[in-house]
């Protein structure tokens, strides 16, 4: 039995990773901190909504947001931001991605999503593109700016959920960026890359992915290294 870890922007969906995400950063950096901010000037991808929220508040200048209660507060309002842009702007699967887990469903394996999204903001995201029903198992990034520590968080919930305990050689991170690369690393756990966002496959590979993949069209070979 294999334990599966989906990202989530990039990956599974396709507008919120280039529309919402830094449109959600803008808005409740300037709602709840005062602070106009460019999202281009600090790289985000991959990382945590709490360690994207903090990145951003220190490349605007504003001294130890870790510490600050109002980040706690704007953490809180990622899933109303979020729910307004998806409701204006609405969201889309990458291409393929659901075939593959339908097929997923059959096979000796667990589904769960391994995402610096809050809980809420996950759940929002992937009911509007009807996939949440597809995933067991959870690890969000409400409480860690560490990416990697979400990796022993989801194993926990996996037993938690189907009793099974998964060895770090069963698991895998199914990601599209740098970052998901070096968490399964740190993690201790197999990676496979999907160049689905903004990061092409030969950079991808520089990382020395286990697998890597330029998209899901090849869906037999992605299930084969899987399971």
């Amino acid at each position: 039995m294999k334990l599966l870890l989906f990202d989530i922007d990039g990956i599974l969906l396709k507008n919120i990773h280039s529309k919402s995400v830094p449109s959600v950063s803008k808005i409740l950096i300037k709602k709840h901190f005062g602070v106009e901010i460019d999202p281009k000037k600090v790289y985000v991808s991959g990382m945590t909504d709490r360690g994207a929220l903090i990145a951003r508040l220190k490349g605007a200048g504003i001294k130890n947001p870790e510490n600050d209660p109002r980040l706690e507060v704007a953490i809180k309002d990622f899933v109303n931001v979020t729910k307004e842009l998806i409701d204006e702007h609405g969201v889309e699967q990458v291409e393929g991605v659901e075939e593959l887990l339908k097929k997923l469903q059959n096979e000796k394996v667990v589904l769960g999503v391994l995402t610096g999204n809050t809980p809420d903001r996950a759940k929002l995201k992937l009911e509007s593109a009807n996939l949440w029903h597809y995933f067991k198992v959870g690890a969000f990034g409400h409480n860690t700016v560490v990416r990697s520590e979400l990796v022993a968080i989801a194993i926990k919930d996996a037993k938690e959920k189907t009793g099974i305990s998964f060895k770090k050689k069963d698991v895998f991170i199914i990601g599209d960026t740098i970052r998901d690369i070096q968490c399964a690393r740190e993690g201790g756990v197999k990676v496979v890359a999907v160049a689905t966002g903004k990061e092409d496959l030969e950079t991808l590979k520089k990382e020395k992915p286990d697998f890597a993949f330029r998209d899901f069209n090849d869906i037999d070979s992605i299930i084969q290294v899987l399971v």
